[in-house]
């Protein structure tokens, strides 16, 4: 003989069978499933990156060689030239701008040329997606040089147009997703061992520049320039290495 599960609401007793509990227990697991889909992709883009599979936060490029390495990839990886010259455009844009994917992929070929088609100066960031602020970062020589390579290989295109749009709907820029799945296949490619995402490419040069400093005022510049709240933000993004804190200790013995 089935039991049954008796529920007191107020003044009335619901009794379930244990079929219906079972039924009604799918349909929450159901809801409650669905709205974690929903809900996913309106998360913070650093929240997923950092905490992708829970232990692995993105890592800054620490070596040297490996960013130039990186550069010469796609340069030089087989594939199609016009998305091969955009994605080393990105990676060296991105560098050099430090922001996060999403602005610098919701960016057009307007927000980079004057209508001359001369560069601008500076790139301005009128409402970063996280923040809601305002940034204006200069576009850098090695930015500018990147880019004037991608001009020259698209031939032509729109003011505008995005500036790194998909290469199978050129009516849509590039996708966050799409971008890091790039740079993971890269650092697969080269052995590069690191947890890499787009987030990778905001930390790279501040870590470089904090690294290579010996003026504490630099790291005040660098929490500005990524437009942290507070510096301890900004030492998150230097977290050294195993290696690294080897070699520091190391170096300090008595």
């Amino acid at each position: 003989m089935n039991s049954k599960k008796a529920i007191n609401a107020g003044e009335m007793t619901i009794t379930f069978s244990p079929e219906l509990e079972q039924m009604l227990g799918r349909l929450m697991q159901e809801k409650t499933t669905a709205t974690q889909k929903v809900a996913a992709p309106i998360m913070d883009q650093d929240y997923v990156e950092r905490d992708h599979c829970n232990h692995n936060p993105t890592d800054p490029i620490r070596s040297l060689d490996d960013i130039e390495r990186l550069k010469n990839y796609f340069l030089n990886r087989k594939g199609w030239m016009n998305n091969n010259i955009r994605d080393y455009a990105y990676f060296v844009f991105s560098l050099n701008m430090c922001r996060r994917a999403g602005d610098i992929l919701a960016l057009h070929v307007y927000d980079i040329l004057n209508p001359d088609g001369s560069f601008k100066t500076h790139v301005t960031f009128d409402h970063e997606q996280k923040t809601g602020k305002k940034s204006i970062v200069l576009l850098n020589t090695k930015a500018r040089d990147a880019l004037t390579l991608y001009f020259n290989t698209l031939g032509q295109y729109k003011m505008s147009d995005w500036l790194f749009p998909n290469g199978k709907k050129p009516t849509e820029p590039m996708s966050v997703d799409g971008m890091r799945r790039m740079l993971q296949r890269a650092a697969k490619a080269l052995d590069i061992d690191m947890h890499m995402g787009t987030h990778s490419l905001r930390k790279t040069n501040p870590y470089h520049m904090i690294s290579t400093s010996t003026d504490t005022q630099d790291e005040v510049m660098v929490s500005q320039f990524l437009q942290h709240s507070n510096i301890r933000t900004t030492y998150h993004y230097i977290k050294r290495d195993q290696s690294e804190m080897d070699a520091f200790i190391e170096r300090h013995g008595l």
